[in-house]
């Protein structure tokens, strides 16, 4: 441990952020491969040891697209099984239950992020101990090498709120740095597929891996203490990689709709004819430059661009547009040519690039980029590189979509970090039509953004149609119910058919399935051809069913959250059904539901119960930074030199704004201010009620930094009184010691269900 680490331990102490004991011990992680799919096991160990009992919540990332299809616990010899409600009534029920003394658990998806999750241990009892287990399947990723990727996501960083013009913490979230985490965790991995396992291995985790049955298994753990600074991920390595792979699920006789019908799931490579490589194009790169970018990930986001501008195509006309919480663009006024001229510009910038300009305010560059004169002969692409760390996901994915749709405008996203939100990374780039990729540090991030750029300066195949070709008797119902918008040469394409009047007969007879679209405006086919087999290798929790489900519910959420504005509000309902329906029928948590469970045997529960917040981990310097200097704000300090270095050098740049700048945030803040009205502050008034403590505002920038910065009386916006907000008497011992800051050292360091459902 590095004495910085041992310096943020004395900081922030080991208990929970209301000085109760963490009751979260122990995190238990086992992982299931079968191919590209995975199944994962946590179980969460807690263990009370107060007098009293408590109410544990823990808040924890999942990688947007897994299913999460199981949830129960065991209690004191007792176990429960969650059932999924429909999300209000969901928390009612555990409310109910909590109240009545009962205990009870409670799992449910962020309302801003589909990669974010929620746990809820209500009324563990004193001295008394519980297992909590929650079962998900996810795909995996496959590499530009032919690897696939597991990512088991451990970070999960604070998000930039437009909202509140500021950073805030996900529901029921408490942020320690990495050496803070106080529980224990362990993880252990099976690896099989269809073809001999040659490797796995982690670029950042030392792993134990034995080979098994000739290669066909791999058993891997952790060699040493996880250290909570990166997300744990591991790269597995199969014969014939590109292979076409085809696995037929049974339903489960006994189960209900959905789990009782017969899914197909396959997954290949469409040998798409070459094409040539556009040599054209308007390529505008939208870079994240606010201050959670700071460290590493402005490094990679520099070397991406590097690499973007070194790779464009001759003929072509390109950008760079700048974002935080303002934004600006490299050629002000369009996009220029490409030539050694603009290039020398964009160079000169690339080498300048610092997270520099505060705030997250991502919807602003990409409508000023939607709303650019297109050029003539020259389709858009639009690459955004961030490290997805903003809380308006579902807006930022709603106007990509409204842009991009039956345009030829097309979006990628470069994630980059770890604690790289994958709702947004991913929800850009299938709202924009274009491929997503994540990247931590330099980890091939050589390979990923050439990756991309292909698939940006390839025709892509649209208006796709799919075609299912069986045996007499059987009836293909495709899930989802709309094929892929664009499908790109070299891509793994996965496709979900519900089999009816599957047989014992139908085992070993072929069928085939023919891809059909339009490329360059040329008609293009591919069909393959695979035998129907049944397979009892995989999980009897049907992991191929629950992909499935996951994968409609998906498509659903993402028509309400991209056509809420055009559609009325019985379509809106109708939609909300379907996917209330769906997660009924799959068991797979959505938006709209959640698991609840109540252990109906135990005893009652005696006393008032203290809610105890688990933490989670978070790298992001800003924010550490930011934890440390509002501790030091509420205590009264007002020697400056013990603030972080990050708030002196915020200072700093500050001043550098130009007169239109502080006019323009000014005018935000006036927005903001008026009773809420500008903003939809007040529509999640509930869940802002509790913001990071990084909520202290400053002077209005024009105000701050003006000739009239050193006078005595504090100036300052009113919004600070809102949402629990620091008091009066923080406000005046910060902002008076930031008013008589030195600040010329320039190297200072651095929607829910309608009622009734």
């Amino acid at each position: 441990m590095t004495n910085n680490d041992e310096g943020y331990q004395d900081r922030f102490g080991l208990l929970s952020e209301n000085g109760g004991i963490v009751p979260l011990k122990a995190i238990k992680v086992d992982v299931q491969i079968f191919g590209y799919v995975a199944e994962v096991t946590s179980t969460l160990t807690y263990i009370n040891t107060e007098e009293t009992p408590v109410e544990a919540v823990f808040t924890f990332p999942v990688d947007d697209g897994s299913a999460v299809f199981q949830f129960e616990a065991h209690i004191d010899g007792h176990h429960i099984t969650a059932e999924i409600q429909e999300r209000e009534q969901a928390k009612l029920t555990y409310q109910d239950a909590i109240e009545r003394g009962k205990t009870a658990l409670l799992l449910k998806e962020d309302t801003s992020a589909g990669d974010i999750f929620s746990c809820m241990l209500g009324n563990l009892p004193a001295q008394s101990e519980a297992t909590l287990v929650m079962k998900y399947v996810t795909q995996l990723p496959q590499e530009t090498d032919g690897q696939f990727r597991f990512t088991l996501p451990t970070v999960l960083n604070p998000r930039y709120s437009s909202d509140v013009g500021s950073t805030v913490s996900a529901e029921g979230a408490t942020y320690v740095p990495p050496s803070k985490i106080p529980y224990e965790f362990r993880m252990t991995a099976t690896v099989k597929g269809y073809h001999r396992v040659n490797s796995v291995m982690s670029y950042k985790d030392k792993l134990n891996v034995q080979l098994e049955e000739n290669g066909k298994i791999a058993k891997v753990n952790l060699c040493e203490e996880f250290k909570f600074d990166h997300d744990l991920s591991f790269l597995v390595q199969y014969d014939c990689p590109y292979s076409p792979q085809v696995v037929l699920e049974k339903g489960n006789p006994e189960a209900e709709s959905l789990l009782k019908e017969d899914m197909l799931m396959i997954s290949f490579h469409p040998d798409l004819k070459e094409v040539s490589m556009a040599t054209n194009g308007e390529y505008i790169f939208v870079i994240d430059r606010s201050g959670s970018m700071q460290g590493d990930k402005i490094q990679s986001a520099r070397e991406a661009l590097l690499l973007f501008l070194m790779s464009l195509p001759a003929d072509c006309y390109f950008n760079i547009v700048s974002f935080g919480s303002f934004f600006n663009s490299l050629f002000p006024t369009e996009s220029k040519k490409y030539s050694s001229e603009s290039l020398d510009e964009a160079f000169t910038l690339q080498k300048t690039m610092e997270a520099d300009m505060y705030g997250t305010e991502i919807q602003k560059p990409l409508t000023h980029v939607f709303n650019m004169d297109p050029i003539e002969g020259h389709p858009r692409r639009v690459f955004v590189l961030t490290d997805g760390e903003v809380d308006d996901i579902r807006c930022v994915t709603q106007l990509v979509k409204t842009h991009t749709h039956n345009s030829d405008t097309r979006v990628f996203a470069l994630g980059i970090g770890d604690g790289a939100s994958t709702a947004l990374v991913k929800g850009i780039a299938n709202n924009g039509g274009g491929k997503s990729e994540l990247v931590v540090e330099e980890e091939r991030l050589h390979s990923k953004v050439i990756s991309l750029l292909k698939y940006a300066m390839q025709p892509a195949i649209t208006d796709v149609r799919i075609n299912w070709d069986l045996p007499a008797g059987l009836t293909p119902i495709t899930i989802p119910s709309e094929p892929p918008v664009n499908i790109y040469a070299g891509e793994r394409l996965t496709l979900f058919t519900i089999l009816r009047g599957y047989c014992a007969n139908h085992n070993n007879v072929s069928g085939s399935v023919t891809l059909n679209g339009q490329q360059s405006g040329n008609p293009v086919s591919y069909k393959m051809t695979f035998t129907l087999q049944n397979t009892n290798d995989l999980s009897t929790s049907a992991p191929i069913h629950r992909l499935a489900t996951k994968a409609q519910i998906k498509l659903l959420q993402d028509t309400v959250n991209a056509d809420v504005s055009i559609l009325n509000p019985i379509e809106v309902e109708e939609l909300c059904v379907r996917i209330f329906s769906l997660s009924c029928l799959g068991n797979v948590v959505s938006r709209y539901t959640a698991f609840v469970a109540i252990d109906t045997k135990g005893k009652k529960v005696i006393g008032d119960k203290k809610t105890r917040k688990c933490p989670v981990p978070m790298n992001t310097v800003e924010y550490r930074d930011g934890m440390y200097d509002a501790k030091l704000m509420k205590e009264g300090v007002t020697d400056q030199s013990l603030y972080s270095a990050a708030i002196r050098k915020t200072c700093v740049q500050r001043m550098k704004l130009t007169k239109k700048h502080q006019r323009m945030l000014d005018e935000d803040e006036e927005k903001w201010v008026k009773d809420g009205s500008g903003s939809r502050f007040d529509r999640h008034s509930r869940r802002r009620a509790k913001l990071s403590c990084c909520k202290i505002k400053l002077p209005k920038f024009s105000q701050l930094f003006s000739n009239r910065r050193q006078r005595k009386d504090n100036v300052r916006p009113e919004r600070h009184q809102q949402a629990g907000a620091a008091s009066d008497e923080d406000y005046a011992q910060i902002s008076s010691s930031m008013l008589k800051m030195d600040i010329s050292d320039n190297n200072a360091q651095t929607r829910n269900l309608p009622s009734g459902l």
